[in-house]
């Protein structure tokens, strides 16, 4: 009688644990580490990237609390970096123009970048472009933390153009902590 009891607990024990794993959000969701950190957009469809897609389910607007003026910012904010980040290692980003899909980790680290030429960019070496964006997303961790990884998919043109408040040329944007950052204008 004490074995069937035994074997009684440890069958309700494993269906429990087998229950709690199953429901566990990340626990059916891991993306596939097959997928590499830079990559075109329709490389990876199907499961992976759907996987993925859940994965960072939270976007950028909704980690900016539907602020969508601080998220606009944050996103203006990525493509002055990568513009930046562009001019100091000598690749002209002018006259590009991408479909773009950012996921970053709660910490704001960049996970993954897909990328796509929208149809009026100029031409660009994909490869290029590809080792491009690994090097910025190794080195580019946006400001927003959050408590679920989040992702944007959006459009970026270079040079990228701000659009200015009034003829003095005020920049209407904020940042995600409410402060204007240094030489940002009113």
């Amino acid at each position: 009688m004490k074995q069937i009891k035994n074997v009684a607990f440890i069958l309700l024990f494993s269906l429990t644990t087998l229950c709690a794993w199953a429901t566990a959000p990340t626990a059916l969701m891991q993306v596939d580490s097959s997928i590499p950190k830079v990559f075109t957009l329709g490389q990876y469809d199907g499961s992976p990237f759907e996987r993925m897609k859940k994965d960072y389910e939270t976007t950028l607007a909704t980690a900016c609390k539907n602020d969508y003026e601080t998220a606009y910012y944050l996103w203006i904010q990525l493509l002055k970096k990568m513009e930046t980040h562009a001019s100091k290692r000598n690749f002209d980003m002018n006259g590009i123009k991408l479909w773009l899909h950012v996921f970053w980790s709660k910490d704001g680290a960049v996970d993954y970048i897909a990328f796509h030429a929208k149809p009026t960019s100029r031409n660009f070496n994909n490869a290029e472009m590809t080792a491009f964006l690994n090097d910025f997303a190794k080195e580019y961790v946006s400001p927003l933390k959050h408590d679920k990884s989040y992702s944007n998919y959006s459009t970026a043109s270079f040079p990228v153009m701000v659009e200015k408040a009034s003829a003095t040329g005020d920049v209407n944007m904020k940042s995600p902590t409410g402060n204007r950052n240094a030489g940002q204008k009113k």
